[in-house]
């Protein structure tokens, strides 16, 4: 199957699963159970692991490479099994070291979410699915070319087997749903231009004095370019994802510029501006940051010849204006993927009840080799094709060594 048609069927199955209600599952027996077990228990794991709970599975195992990490992560899920009447996590049960993952996939989980860094991405999904389990990876798939070709490999090999779902929710927001079906049945007339951004804070340094400079690196992965793909593949990753819904398919080529001004003691850059160039000759333009101050958005907006379609994830609102006027009437406060990772969790719980399997493997490799492209273009200070990048097979040079990190100690 072709990657576009691999990115149709993933949307297809997303709105197949609009209404499946989230914690149902939660009335099922105990034999019943689908269990989970969570490899990197970071922010973004102990989020989406209690997203996943409240869907109905039952978390069972952790790995980590980090002690006080995998002990705040068992605490917060033993608190929320508490208030469900479920057991607390074996401490038999969490594992930790570089290597340690493989004894979570040999143990009896039937379903693992991976939210390591990026950098691993492809490692623990070719072991996952080599495992037979049922996979819900974050994004971005990898952070190099190289990363997504395997993630792309493993994922046919895991076709029709175990559910695959990658950490898109916008794809199960009901008014991004109906916007993209209006735009794709023509309500804004012939896509001329768009118009989208990603301007977001600074994030929080996690690294402190006495840290290994390895370790230092790991806790800090999200301001590493290697570990984390720089912000336009790790965070800005979202928009550009919608931006392909929306196109049905990925640019032809890029120019970009961008750098480091205004956060100067981190790997990445803090800005980008980019121009991607969609088939039809449509421009799409995207800018980001993220440093200290800097305004809060995160907005699409597509510019056709009988109107436009606009959105944005937090407030803002869901509408398309011109001849054909639509509104997703949101509340003041609400943004337009609420309720979305609700709905996405609820529908990879019941693709594997159902063996009604997902495959969104290839709309997610799609989505991050469209920011590898932008990054490239910025990097390079020249327009990029996505044949000349995607046809590169290229790999980042720095492999990143954690083996000593297997007795490092717990630091908070």
């Amino acid at each position: 199957m072709k990657r576009r048609e691999f990115v149709q069927a993933s949307a297809a199955a997303a709105a197949g699963m609009m209404f499946v209600k989230p914690g149902a599952a939660f009335g099922a027996p105990a034999s019943d159970a689908v269990t989970l077990g969570i490899i990197g228990c970071g922010g973004r794991g102990n989020g989406v692991g209690k997203d996943l709970m409240n869907a109905g599975f039952r978390i069972v195992a952790l790995h980590d490479l980090f002690d006080d990490r995998l002990a705040e992560t068992k605490d917060k899920l033993d608190k929320q099994a508490a208030e469900k009447g479920l057991p607390a996590l074996d401490p038999a049960m969490l594992f930790k070291g570089p290597d340690a993952y493989h004894k979570l996939l040999a143990a009896p989980v039937d379903a693992v979410l991976i939210t390591s860094p990026p950098y691993w991405h492809p490692d623990h999904f070719e072991a996952a699915v080599a495992a037979g389990k049922h996979v819900y990876l974050e994004k971005p798939v990898a952070t190099d070319v190289y990363g997504a070709e395997r993630i792309e490999k493993t994922g046919k090999k895991g076709a029709g087997k175990v559910s695959m779902a990658v950490g898109f929710q916008s794809h199960y927001a009901p008014p991004y749903q109906e916007m993209v079906r209006r735009i794709h049945a023509g309500a804004i007339g012939d896509l001329v231009c768009a118009q989208t951004y990603y301007y977001t804070e600074d994030l929080k340094r996690k690294a402190t004095p006495g840290m290994s400079p390895v370790e230092a690196r790991v806790r800090n992965w999200v301001f590493d370019r290697v570990l984390s793909g720089d912000i336009l593949v790790e965070q800005n990753i979202h928009v550009i994802d919608i931006v392909n819904w929306v196109m049905k398919g990925h640019p032809v080529s890029a120019v970009a510029t961008g750098g480091k001004k205004a956060r100067l003691d981190v790997d990445c850059w803090d800005h980008f501006n980019v121009n991607f160039t969609y088939p039809g000759n449509v421009h799409v333009s995207f800018n980001s940051t993220q440093f200290k101050s800097s305004y809060d958005a995160k907005t699409q907006r597509f510019l056709g010849t009988k109107g436009y379609a606009e959105a944005s994830f937090g407030k803002g609102g869901v509408r398309i204006v011109g001849e054909e006027p639509w509104d997703a009437a949101l509340g003041p406060d609400d943004g337009g993927l609420k309720n979305s990772v609700e709905l996405k969790t609820a529908a990879f719980l019941e693709s594997i009840r159902t063996k009604n399997l997902l495959n969104e493997v290839a709309g997610g490799v799609e989505s991050t080799l469209t920011a590898i492209l932008g990054r490239t273009a910025a990097y390079e200070a020249r327009e990029r094709t996505w044949e000349e990048v995607t046809g590169s097979h290229a790999k980042w040079k720095d492999k990143v060594d954690i083996a000593s990190l297997a007795t490092a100690g717990s630091h908070s």
